[in-house]
């Protein structure tokens, strides 16, 4: 499919912007995304935030909450009017995402907002009845959840999360089978760790995060393989973090590093059990049936209660994790499954489901350049 970055939707006038958005790109600690893109991201957005909230308060947020502090608006709808869409289809991310759908709002554009999981965090926003013209969710309890604070019910459609779709493949299991073979692993118990950055900071959540968090519970796990035979250890870094090659220096026959090169479901058919903090790999390693513990301590902790909303089998607090297996090495293959819409019983992948809701949105006036 054809792409638009932030780059195209520079224009003459931005000159200053961009000298701001170098400055900012220059300070990244991870250099994830091509300069170019960037530099425009970060100064349409930091001149957006300015212009909305004035020079001195849009230092200070930005000062705070980095990249977290920007919503857009004046940047997607310049992209809105630039290309008329039929619909805006975005998930529940903050930021491009949410200044998208609201944009679309305000320039009567049909808009279809993809929740990635529970709705917790942006919960306030997501139960406006004006904050897109239709929300499709994970399944049956995270709708009933939204329509009891307050959303329409005909606006909330169970219907699974694409992303997920390509887990049925049984292609995945074989290759994380060949991929436990050739480690060696086949008669171990495999934990894979899918780390995620920990912010330092938050709107609207009180307290400061760690960032070394996520090193640190890998040197934990490091420390309980090392000292369990029966135990090996795949480590799977978040794309937007630092390679391990520290890890990887380490040589050690039960500790591995997951490769960039295997996707991430193949990833998770490779071990046992999968150990996550609050990442969406959580969700998609219940779907492939894998056993998953959540490690709590992350400033996002109630933002995915994992345990409670039957993603996780259990959750250990950090010091917890050197016993974590002392009770016996077991799998316990279990399964989480969108509720089947009563609209559409047809349908089989979420994708459809999702697709049938957009194409049942319809313009509301003509979008005028």
């Amino acid at each position: 499919m054809p792409t638009i970055g932030f780059r195209e939707l520079v224009e003459p006038t931005d000159v200053e912007a961009l000298a701001v958005g170098a400055r900012l790109a220059d300070a990244l600690q991870v250099q994830a995304a091509e300069r170019e893109e960037s530099v425009a991201y970060l100064g349409l957005s930091y001149a957006d935030l300015e212009h909305r909230l004035g020079a001195a308060e849009a230092a200070e947020r930005y000062a705070r909450f980095g990249r977290q502090a920007f919503l857009p608006l004046s940047v997607l709808e310049r992209a809105l009017r630039r290309f008329q869409p039929a619909l805006v289809l975005a998930t529940n991310s903050p930021r491009a995402e949410q200044a998208a759908i609201e944009s679309a709002r305000a320039l009567g554009i049909p808009s279809l907002c993809l929740l990635d999981l529970f709705g917790i965090w942006e919960r306030e926003r997501l139960i406006r009845p004006d904050y897109a013209d239709a929300l499709c969710v994970l399944n049956e309890a995270v709708r009933a959840e939204l329509v009891a604070a307050g959303r329409p019910d005909e606006q909330v459609h169970a219907t699974g999360n694409p992303a997920f779709d390509s887990l049925r493949d049984p292609g995945w299991a074989t290759q994380g089978a060949a991929l436990r073979r050739a480690a060696g692993l086949e008669d171990l118990y495999v934990l894979l760790l899918a780390t995620s950055p920990e912010p330092e900071r938050v709107p609207g959540i009180d307290g400061v995060g760690d960032p070394r968090w996520p090193r640190r519970i890998e040197q934990h796990l490091i420390d309980v393989v090392r000292a369990n035979p029966y135990l090996a250890l795949w480590l799977r870094r978040h794309p937007s973090e630092p390679t391990a090659d520290e890890v990887a220096a380490l040589a050690h026959p039960r500790i591995r590093v997951c490769g960039p090169e295997v996707p991430l479901h193949a990833w998770l058919h490779a071990g046992d059990e999968v150990l996550v903090t609050v990442s969406t790999v959580g969700v998609e390693a219940a779907l492939a049936g894998r056993r998953v513990t959540q490690i709590r301590g992350s400033i996002l902790d109630r933002l995915s209660p994992y345990v409670a909303l039957g993603v996780a089998d259990r959750a250990l607090g950090i010091d917890e994790l050197r016993h974590g297996w002392d009770q016996g090495l077991e799998q316990r293959p279990r399964g989480l499954h969108p509720e089947e819409p009563a609209s559409a019983p047809t349908l089989c992948s979420a994708t459809d489901r999702v697709l049938a809701v957009a194409c049942s949105l319809q313009p509301s006036r003509k979008l005028g350049r």
